[in-house]
């Protein structure tokens, strides 16, 4: 390849080299841009995470006590429903009674009586009279009382079993309105920790949207980092090739002033034989 060939070929591969650098720079920037943010966003993701461990500790002792209310309230209601299977085969039981007893009176209505004729007496000023025809009144309803004491019996169970259902329908309440409280006290947790997670995930997708944006830029500053490999090396050859030329042209340049020297000293040796006369330049010569 001619000189000229190859100092074209070395500019233009220059002029390739300095946009491969260029373009280098710029990928290297973007790559290095997208890292740091892949870093920072993994610190910002760390930070979250410890965030929403602390609240995970606090909501734990949370779901304990939201699941043991709950338990209770469960229990409480269960009950609930036990006692009134057991009321209403004691009610069944007790309308059979009556039945077969023939009994037509409500025994709890003459307990009430009786009751409240006692209160009477005892908080009311009556007179003598009075108070013995109460007190016969009395006695006249507890013998029909004592006529239903097994239907009595069942009535006083029920009234327990009433009394029983009422006092664990209020801890089923009470346990219910507990949970409300919790829940309630606990919201702003709940909110955050939602919050929170939401965040986490947005956090990770950006995360793994500038680690596939570095990656994408890595890939291609290392094909570009190849390409300019490639490019110096072919530079490097074509110096070669260009210093081979040069060496080669200063080598017949060296033969040929060799060769025009010689002439010339045949041509002053030859004026002096013939006695011709010298000029400047041949004297110059002999000097040499």
């Amino acid at each position: 390849m001619e000189k000229r060939d190859l100092l074209r070929k070395i500019s233009n591969i220059k002029n390739e080299l300095a946009n491969l650098r260029n373009n280098l720079n710029s990928l290297n920037k973007d790559k290095e841009s997208w890292f740091s943010k892949k870093e920072s966003l993994k610190k910002d993701l760390n930070s979250l995470i410890l965030d929403i461990k602390k609240l995970k500790s606090s909501s734990d002792v949370f779901n304990q006590e939201v699941n043991k209310t709950k338990d209770e309230r469960d229990k409480f209601n269960k009950k609930v429903k036990d006692l009134i299977d057991e009321i209403k085969k004691l009610d069944t039981e007790k309308k059979d009674l009556l039945k077969d007893k023939k009994i037509k009176f409500n025994p709890d209505v003459i307990k009430d009586n009786i009751e409240r004729i006692e209160y009477k007496i005892e908080t009311e000023a009556i007179s003598f009279d009075k108070e013995k025809k109460l007190m016969k009144e009395i006695n006249e309803l507890k013998k029909r009382y004592q006529e239903s004491s097994d239907v009595n019996e069942l009535f006083d169970k029920i009234d327990s079993l009433d009394k029983e259902i009422k006092d664990f329908r209020k801890k089923a309440n009470d346990s219910h309105q507990k949970l409300k409280e919790i829940f309630t006290q606990n919201r702003e947790d709940i909110n955050k920790f939602k919050e929170l997670s939401k965040k986490i995930q947005n956090t990770r997708k950006e995360q793994q949207d500038a680690f596939d944006k570095f990656i994408e830029y890595k890939k291609k500053f290392l094909e570009i980092n190849n390409i300019l490999k490639n490019k110096l090396k072919e530079l490097n050859e074509l110096n070669k090739q260009l210093g081979n030329v040069e060496g080669k042209i200063k080598e017949e340049r060296e033969v040929k002033k060799q060769k025009d020297l010689e002439e010339r000293e045949k041509e002053i040796e030859e004026k002096l034989k013939t006695k011709k006369k010298l000029t400047q330049d041949d004297l110059v010569m002999l000097q040499r």
